[in-house]
């Protein structure tokens, strides 16, 4: 049995899944909750909030947005896939973008606001 050694990006995408996925069961004790990948996206870019039966630290926002950046992209859902799929950051925006013309922009938060990635 041979072993291919895994690349930087390989890794840090792994890191990213395994704390969202981390996330998702400390605050809602599920491997994947429905549209984390859009509640960790939204905590991050705000800085936070209480989440489920918990909330997420300002370490862990941190971790996450750090992970981010290194990895290029972020992981989503995909229900015709067989779970989880990492989308380059190019993608996801895209996915995001769609996904504000379907689900309104919450209450407090400007279009402006919710466009922004940081």
């Amino acid at each position: 049995m041979s072993y291919e050694c895994p690349t930087h990006e390989e890794l840090v995408g792994d890191a990213l899944l395994r704390l969202m996925s981390d996330l998702s069961e400390d605050c809602w004790c599920a491997g994947w909750m429905t549209d984390l990948e859009f509640t960790l996206w939204e905590a991050m870019r705000t800085g936070g909030r209480e989440l489920g039966w918990g909330g997420i630290g300002d370490r862990d926002l941190a971790r996450l947005k750090h992970l981010h950046e290194l990895a290029g992209g972020w992981w989503i859902w995909d229900k015709g896939e067989t779970g989880n799929r990492f989308v380059t950051t190019e993608e996801w925006l895209a996915i995001l973008a769609e996904r504000r013309k379907q689900v309104p922009v919450a209450e407090g938060c400007s279009k402006a606001d919710s466009n922004s990635l940081s």
